[in-house]
């Protein structure tokens, strides 16, 4: 029997990679997966891959990995010269012919969806057969290049399930599919006008049932559209919420990514009977420009998605995840302010901001010409001007992207956000002013250290007009609070306790009755041990009167128990 590897190099250590076992078992199971990640070094990995004599092996590519693959297959061939190597993925699906004139140590490119070809492929190499037949391919013979014919679009009803084994899973993400193809034409997208398949819902509710049985860490769905048809969604939904409740143990998180403008009252309400942390939702915005909408075909209502994106970030069991996309076309920097500030608004737990990358496969790559877009010629093919907004506006709009994740989605800020953005005259002005602010005293050039943009957030909002100073210092002590136990303070933000203070504090842990009511979990230590554990600070600004909150870090900081009022301290 040939050897076959399939390697695939992930973003991260606790992703997974779906593609490989997709093309694993429509072949028979009969190949190998290696993993890796982009933060393995080339030669690691094709340590990995020559320590296990292939006769073949393929590579997965995307975006993020291609430098990082193109560099290890040249590497594996020359070491082991008779390897046939082989590409597949969405990063050479397309001009397949020309990626293998520039790279001679390609000898097949599969196009597409690939389980039929490579299907197909392995019969042929394992058996001795003529491997020209492989459909979908671009495939070298000597010095000639040939490519096949497309294969017809894979039915997912025949797809076998990949994951009795969850060993290699355990801590990491699993990819699951349900569906393939979108039934939606976005320009941007390579999912644009591919068509439907998909898993039949019997099996879609077993296959669940067994991750959350098995109590695995996160099942992220990659169906581009997971509620359409709604109808399909619903039932699936119907299923996690039930399997959650009938197995309370698990804690199996599922991420999906819907379209919210096809929910309606009874998903909602449904949703909102889940878990806590059971459910997150991915929705794309992108923008909210009309002209902008309509020049990428997303024929989206949304004015009804922004209402029911609304209503899913109201409640308080599921994590929501919204995006939008700088450089579309018709997207100025004025058109992009109104997007930001309209997803911003929908107070959604984390705000992507990304910015467009031209693919290729993707319909808006032909149209690029007609909207002046001008892009890197190298992975992730970013985009660096259009016809409606320039390349210094752009890097304006990555610098906000910087201060937004570091202060409302990783949630260290969102109080101070809460106090401070009224006194501006919209969210996408504070971030905008507080970014070019940072950028000027050198911020960006260097990595920091987490207090520095705390003493810069407090520094920017002194200088402020509308802003009441006292308690925006409060809210930003809060929110250092609520990262960690404090070992240093950021300037101008330190917290002593005074003498009396002190004691008064010490009383408080001595006290049977305050442990048994606040920290019963430490009933069984002394109040040293409990002190070590705890922080008190007493608010005069942020809440409603004078507010004395204990913190208890041997939670974790995000738990909704990780700080509590406490009665006044005498």
């Amino acid at each position: 029997m040939k050897n076959v590897i399939l390697c695939g190099i992930n973003a991260r250590y606790t992703h997974s990679n779906l593609a490989l076992q997709c093309l694993k078992y429509a072949a028979g199971n009969k190949s190998h997966i290696l993993e890796f990640s982009i933060n393995d070094s080339v030669s690691r990995i094709v340590g990995g891959i020559v320590r296990g004599r292939p006769d073949a092996v393929g590579f997965s590519c995307y975006i993020w990995n291609i430098e990082h693959v193109l560099k290890t297959a040249s590497t594996v061939k020359k070491i082991l010269p008779q390897c046939f190597v082989f590409l597949g993925g969405p990063e050479v699906s397309h001009n397949s012919a020309g990626i293998m004139q520039k790279h001679a140590f390609i000898d097949m490119i599969i196009k597409g969806q690939g389980e039929t070809p490579f299907s197909q492929w392995m019969g042929s190499f394992e058996n001795g057969h003529d491997i020209g037949t492989t459909p979908s391919a671009c495939i070298r013979f000597g010095g000639q290049i040939t490519e096949t014919a497309d294969a017809p679009p894979y039915d997912l009803s025949h797809r076998p399930f990949m994951y009795e084994d969850l060993g290699a899973y355990e801590n990491r993400t699993i990819y699951y599919e349900t569906s393939r193809g979108c039934p939606y034409c976005c320009a941007y997208c390579m999912s644009a006008n591919v068509p439907m398949s998909y898993v039949p819902l019997d099996r879609v509710k077993e296959e669940l049932a067994y991750f959350i049985q098995a109590g695995v860490r996160q099942v992220k769905l990659v169906d581009r559209s997971f509620n359409y048809p709604p109808g399909r969604a619903y039932e699936i939904l119907q299923t996690i919420i039930a399997l959650s409740e009938k197995y309370p143990q698990s804690h199996t998180n599922f991420h999906l990514e819907i379209s919210a403008c096809l929910l309606d009252g009874p998903t909602v309400a449904l949703i909102k009977t889940a878990r806590d942390g059971l459910i997150q939702l991915e929705i794309g915005i992108q923008s909210t420009n009309p002209d902008t909408l309509k020049a990428v075909g997303r024929a989206h209502d949304t004015q009804k998605l922004l209402d029911n994106t609304r209503k899913l970030c109201g409640l308080q069991n599921i994590h929501v995840h919204a995006d939008l996309i700088a450089g579309l076309p018709c997207e100025s920097y004025d058109t992009f302010k109104a997007s930001f500030n309209d997803a911003y608004r929908l107070n959604a737990d984390t705000l992507q901001l990304g910015f467009l990358k031209m693919l290729r496969g993707a319909p808006l790559y032909n149209m690029a010409g007609r909207y002046g877009i001008v892009y890197t010629e190298y992975a992730p093919y970013e985009v660096l001007s259009t016809h409606a907004i320039s390349y210094q506006e752009l890097s304006t709009l990555h610098l906000i992207a910087h201060v937004l994740d570091s202060l409302y989605n990783t949630g260290h800020c969102k109080k101070t956000l809460a106090y401070l953005l009224p006194a501006y005259e919209s969210p996408f002005s504070f971030f905008e002013q507080f970014a070019l602010c940072l950028d000027k005293c050198g911020y960006f050039i260097k990595p920091q250290k987490k207090q520095i943009i705390f003493e810069a957030l407090y520094q920017f909002a002194a200088g402020s007009q509308n802003v009441d100073l006292e308690s925006v210092r409060e809210a930003l002590i809060f929110d250092w609070l609520c990262l960690e136990k404090p070992r240093v303070w950021p300037k101008g933000l330190e917290v002593s306790h005074m003498e009396t203070d002190k004691m008064q504090i010490r009383r408080f842990f001595k006290d049977k009755g305050n442990i048994q009511k606040y920290l019963p979990a430490y009933q069984s230590l002394s109040p040293a041990e409990t002190e070590k554990r705890c922080f008190m600070c007493v608010f005069d600004f942020i809440f409603p009167g004078q507010t004395a909150m204990l913190f208890d870090y041997g939670k974790k900081p995000g738990d909704r128990k990780f700080y509590q009022i406490i009665e006044p301290l005498k």
